[in-house]
C-alpha cells in the first residue's frame, strides 16, 4: 500500500487515537504519526502503523509461518460459526447504527476483516503485539485500521470502543474499561474443555499437562474486573482433510513444545471448537443488560 494511501485512510481515525507512551493526540507529519510530545511513529508501506516499535519480534513464536497457517484454517471455515455469533451479537446490540469496534488481538485480521464488510458504516481496528500478524492482516484490502499496538496500552482516547472484541486473547480489563464508551460491551471469547481437543491428544507426550482445558481462572479473572450479561456456548465439530490438519497442528501456541517431526496430521480426521462467548460491560458502568 502506498504511504499517502495509508495516511488519508487514517485521517478518519486520527482524532481518536492517542499516544501510547503520553496519551497526547497525533498529527500527520510526512510519513509519520507525530504527538504533542514530539513521539513519532512511521507508517509501513505493508498498511499499518506500528505504535509499538521497541518490542523485540526476533524471538515471538507467533511468526508469519504460524499466521499463514491460521490464515489456511480461517479461509477452511474452520471457526465460521464463531464469526456468525460475534456477527449476531453485535446486529442485535447496533442494528444498523454506525459503532467503533476495537479487534483486541487481531491475529491475522479474519474478524475485523469480516466485520467491516458486514458493518459498512462501522469504524473497525485491528491491532495486535505481533508485527508479522498485523502485516499478514494488512496484506488482504479491508475498510479495517490496522495497528501494531499493546492491549495494555491501547492507543485510543477515553471513550472512543463503542465494543471491543477479544477471542482467545489475553486481555487487560483496566485498558478495556477506559476506552469503552459508556454504553460500550466487551465481546469476549474464552476456549472450553474439549477447545481442540483432539490436537491435545494427538501430542499429548509433548504436554506438562494433557488434561482437558479449564477455563475457570481465566473466567473468574474476567468476573473480577467486568459483569457478564450473557453468555453463549459453541460448540461443533469437523471433518479434517490431511493439508487442514497440518495447518492446525502448526497453527496453535498447543504444539509450541512439539518437535515438528512429531506433528502428525494424519492423526487429525476432525476439530472440535468449543468456546464460550462472553457479552460484558466494566463493573462500574453495569446497571443494565446492554443486549
Amino acid at each position: 500500500m502506498k504511504l499517502e494511501t495509508l495516511l488519508r485512510k487514517l485521517t478518519v481515525l486520527l482524532p481518536d487515537l492517542r499516544c501510547p507512551l503520553c496519551a497526547q493526540g497525533f498529527s500527520i507529519r510526512g510519513a509519520s504519526l507525530v504527538c504533542a510530545q514530539g513521539h513519532c511513529f512511521d507508517a509501513s508501506s505493508h498498511g499499518y502503523i506500528n505504535l509499538a516499535p521497541g518490542r523485540r519480534q526476533a524471538d515471538d513464536r507467533y511468526d508469519a509461518a504460524l499466521f499463514e497457517s491460521r490464515r489456511a484454517v480461517l479461509d477452511a471455515g474452520v471457526y465460521a460459526p464463531a464469526l456468525e455469533a460475534v456477527r449476531r451479537a453485535l446486529e442485535a446490540r447496533f442494528a444498523d447504527r454506525p459503532f467503533a469496534l476495537v479487534d483486541a488481538g487481531c491475529g491475522e485480521g479474519y474478524y475485523a476483516r469480516a466485520l467491516a464488510l458486514a458493518f459498512p458504516a462501522a469504524e473497525i481496528v485491528g491491532l495486535d503485539l505481533s508485527r508479522a500478524a498485523v502485516r499478514a492482516a494488512a496484506r488482504t484490502p479491508s475498510r479495517a485500521h490496522w495497528l501494531v499496538a499493546d492491549v495494555k496500552r491501547l492507543p485510543f482516547r477515553n471513550g472512543f470502543a463503542d465494543a471491543i472484541l477479544d477471542v482467545l486473547t489475553p486481555a487487560d480489563y483496566t485498558a478495556f474499561a477506559r476506552v469503552l464508551a459508556p454504553e460500550g460491551v466487551l465481546v469476549k471469547l474464552v476456549p472450553g474443555a474439549q477447545h481442540l481437543i483432539q490436537i491435545r491428544q494427538a501430542v499429548a507426550p509433548y504436554l506438562r499437562d494433557s488434561s482437558a482445558y479449564d477455563n475457570a481462572r481465566v473466567l473468574a479473572h474476567l468476573e473480577a474486573h467486568m459483569r457478564v450479561w450473557r453468555r453463549e456456548t459453541l460448540r461443533y465439530t469437523l471433518p479434517v482433510s490431511p493439508a487442514l490438519g497440518g495447518a492446525l497442528m502448526r497453527m496453535t501456541p498447543l504444539t509450541f513444545s512439539v518437535p515438528r517431526e512429531a506433528l502428525d496430521a494424519s492423526r487429525l480426521t476432525q476439530i472440535t471448537v468449543h468456546m464460550e462467548m462472553l457479552l460484558c460491560a466494566p463493573e462500574e458502568r453495569a446497571k443494565k443488560p446492554l443486549l
